[in-house]
């Protein structure tokens, strides 16, 4: 099989319960808090980090990098990873040139450093030794010196008219986290040309969940060293598996309630007031058939996808199958072009809502804290997960 597969299992130093595969040319994303196991992952694959009770495989292309059952277990100088450290770790004494070209590949000439050089914008800085450049340039040196372990040489990539195959993965922990806006946008663009010239599975290491949404093909969220979903960063983010990846992937809006089936395809997800009180609101969702009757759930809502309203305005007929809340917003927090709203439900007011608002909805609304609007609530803004957290 092409690609990267990853299963990796430990109780200690670090609890492991690692499983996700990176496709040849597929970007994922390790998607967690600090200290959840996403950089010894990294680490692990290349070869530099591998606890003494490890059990599992680690497979590029078919071939072993380690393989417990069989007892195989490769060096980090027979794993063709190019990692990109999280601080750089350039080697002091040598130049910019230096540092990238002894990772360079057989057929990488000094002319082909440069050129890489160059494309990342340090032509002018490859004497320099790490000191004298600044932590993005830094960064900008450590990419270049990733990427000459997994590219083919120039001369290579242009006589061959799709990208050639190289039996190795690229490793990127926080590649981006030091450099500026300008700097990030001309990395981006080299990774998308670097897809583009060569089929390997890359794999990132972020906190950054737009960062994530950007670059990623597919998203691994990680916690305490266990991988708990994977899947398409808007699949995930907007259906999260468990209330445990509903907090980390940044879902604010998570309540509980129960789930009761209505007409066919159908159901009602009522929605109770905190504390068990009497109130309650019946929301429309779609019934998957995955859920019974009577359940009590736990579920999220998808801000993304809430429509606000003035207060005084009719349904229209696009509406069916919403559900309209009228609401009190009761506080407004700016933020640039963004402002931080938190609503509370006519129905529910111990209950309450955060939503990101754009200033000039505001405005146009011509509501501030203290009056209301109405949500109109799509089906599918709504995601729900019973309460032993399996998959709605």
């Amino acid at each position: 099989m092409s690609g990267l597969q990853v299963q990796l299992y430990s109780s200690s130093p670090i609890r492991l319960q690692a499983e996700f595969d990176c496709g040849a040319g597929e970007l994922v994303a390790l998607v967690g808090p600090s200290g959840s196991g996403k950089t010894s992952m990294l680490r692990a694959i290349a070869g530099l980090w591998t606890p003494a009770d490890v059990q599992g495989c680690i497979r590029v292309d078919g071939q072993s990098w380690l393989d417990t059952a069989a007892g195989v277990h490769l060096s980090p100088q027979q794993r063709r990873a190019g990692l990109v450290f999280q601080h750089y770790a350039l080697f002091p004494h040598m130049t910019a040139h230096a540092n990238v070209a002894l990772a360079a590949g057989p057929g990488w000439s000094t002319a082909d450093v440069q050129a890489l050089l160059k494309r990342m914008g340090l032509d002018a800085l490859t004497q320099r030794r790490p000191a004298q450049l600044s932590g993005g340039q830094q960064q900008r040196v450590a990419l270049a010196r990733a990427l000459v372990r997994v590219m083919p040489t120039p001369s290579s990539a242009k006589a061959s008219p799709t990208p050639p195959a190289v039996p190795g993965v690229l490793l990127l922990d926080e590649p981006f986290s030091a450099v500026d806006a300008p700097t990030r946008q001309t990395l981006y663009r080299e990774l998308a040309a670097l897809r583009q010239q060569v089929s390997v599975p890359m794999v990132l290491v972020t906190h950054d969940l737009a960062e994530a949404r950007r670059l990623a093909d597919r998203v691994v969220i990680v916690d305490a060293g266990q991988t708990l979903q994977t899947g398409q960063p808007s699949r995930v983010f907007a259906s999260p598996r468990n209330a445990r990846v509903a907090e980390l992937v940044g879902i604010q809006n998570h309540f509980d309630g129960r789930f009761y089936k209505d007409k066919p395809g159908w159901a009602r997800l009522r929605w109770t007031q905190a504390g068990g009180g009497p109130e309650a609101i019946d929301l429309t969702v779609v019934d998957k058939n995955k859920i019974d009757d009577d359940t009590p759930v736990t579920w999220v809502l998808n801000g993304e996808q809430v429509d606000v309203l003035a207060d005084a305005s009719t349904p229209a007929l696009g509406d069916a199958g919403a559900t309209r809340l009228r609401c009190r917003l009761v506080e407004v927090l700016a933020l640039g072009e963004i402002s931080l709203c938190t609503l509370t439900p006519e129905a529910l007011p111990a209950q309450s809502i955060t939503l990101n608002l754009t200033t000039r909805l505001l405005e146009r609304l011509q509501v501030d804290a203290g009056g209301w609007v109405q949500l109109l609530i799509a089906p599918g803004a709504l995601h729900i997960m019973p309460v032993r957290e399996t998959l709605a």
